[in-house]
């Protein structure tokens, strides 16, 4: 049996077809699906390009096929290609193969309403919260409160309707988008954690944690990176020695850094772009001291998870998982600059504490390792399979 996998990811294909990202979203993620089914279709929009950009990598491959859904930005664009995109869809899933839609986001919504209007079933993985995406801190958009609003309301209807459902975090997601009484519901981080992305052992720390890294797409401002650079900025001036290097790219680079300029931390603040590879971004990371993550919304973040693997300790937000990972000494509130620098401030100058945290995190991280949560996802698959059953052409026959 065939899985579609819905998201609301964008991609990018070469003139041969083959399809690449330069998130998660790549052919090591969608191979795990392999263990149950025996072919993976990606489904989402892609762009055409002649040149493959540093730090994308390939999402197709043996046993995993890609889907192009015709590609579009923003509501508006959705709307002026929304026939194109819905007849897409509509010929892509098939009757009788299993549907997962990655919730959530107006293209797998959109998927969701065709499976629910065409009477077949679909399970739903929860990555992310769209009621803190898009609140007051979130997008700029202008329908930002209608956003909030509809997409908030129909993932909790698509969850309701699903036959399974798989959230990221193990609590927060859940209370919010709970699944329908009797649906098979599931837990699990989608992080990809093999054997070599464990340090050997917890760090000692004998001085302060000088030098910070933060680890997240600049697309959006959901990861907070303004936030930091602030944070930076404030501590710089009352004496602490502090660096920061930001490892990602996107369109808010260009604003991020004439802010770090203009608050007199652009020589302590790096921005070092897109990496290519998970052994580049863990070399970032064992280079560190102290991983920062002050986002405005969040699923279960996988950066502060493979962060935590390498033995750091971490600052973050009150927000989605981080609480699930994070003690509450080392969180503060989203969006509040004076609380992140009190909790960066106050580990960064504590060397016990930080190799307490050091070794705390990594056992933590050894939680969600890959052979630790490869059965669980296996178990959330077999589960869509079991619901997903191949339906006859034929009605069948009736018994006297």
């Amino acid at each position: 049996m065939r899985v579609s996998v819905v998201l609301e990811q964008r991609f990018i294909h070469t003139p041969d077809g083959s399809t690449y990202d330069n998130g998660h979203a790549t052919y090591d993620h969608w191979r795990r699906y392999l263990s149950v089914f025996e072919e993976v279709q990606v489904v989402g929009r892609s762009q055409a390009v002649t040149e493959v950009p540093a730090g994308f990598r390939r999402v197709d491959g043996p046993g995993v096929r890609f889907l192009p859904v015709p590609y579009y930005q923003g509501p508006l664009g959705l709307l002026r290609r929304l026939t194109g995109v819905s007849a897409a869809l509509w010929r892509g899933l098939e009757p009788g193969e299993a549907v997962i839609v990655r919730l959530s986001g107006v293209l797998v919504h959109l998927a969701a309403a065709l499976r629910w209007f065409r009477g077949h079933p679909f399970a739903a993985e929860v990555i992310n919260d769209p009621y803190l995406g898009y609140g007051p801190d979130g997008t700029r958009h202008p329908l930002r409160p209608l956003f909030r609003t509809l997409l908030t309301e129909l993932t909790r209807l698509h969850c309701r309707q699903a036959v399974a459902v798989q959230y990221v975090t193990r609590e927060a997601l859940q209370r919010r988008y709970p699944p329908a009484a009797g649906v098979a519901s599931f837990g699990v981080s989608d992080v990809h954690l093999p054997p070599e992305a464990f340090a050997d052992a917890p760090r000692v720390y004998q001085g302060r944690a000088r030098h910070t890294v933060l680890v997240g797409s600049l697309e959006q401002r959901h990861k907070g990176v303004d936030l930091a650079v602030r944070a930076l900025a404030v501590l710089r001036a009352a004496g602490h020695d502090l660096r920061l290097k930001v490892v990602g790219d996107g369109p808010l680079r260009p604003g991020l850094e004439a802010l770090a300029q203009e608050l007199g931390v652009a020589q302590a603040c790096e921005f070092a772009g897109q990496r290519s590879t998970p052994a580049e971004v863990r070399r970032d990371l064992a280079g560190a001291e102290l991983f920062l993550i002050p986002s405005r919304t969040e699923g279960l973040p996988r950066a502060l998870l493979e962060a935590m693997a390498q033995g750091l300790p971490a600052v973050g937000s009150a927000v989605g998982g981080i609480p699930e990972l994070l003690l509450p000494d080392t969180l503060a509130p989203p969006g509040d600059v004076d609380e992140l620098v009190r909790a960066w401030g106050a580990l960064a100058s504590n060397p016990a504490q930080l190799s307490a945290h050091s070794g705390r995190n990594l056992a933590l991280a050894r939680t969600y390792a890959d052979a630790t949560l490869d059965e669980q996802r296996a178990g959330f698959l077999r589960s869509v399979r079991a619901h997903s059953r191949p339906q006859s052409p034929f009605p069948p026959a009736r018994t006297s």
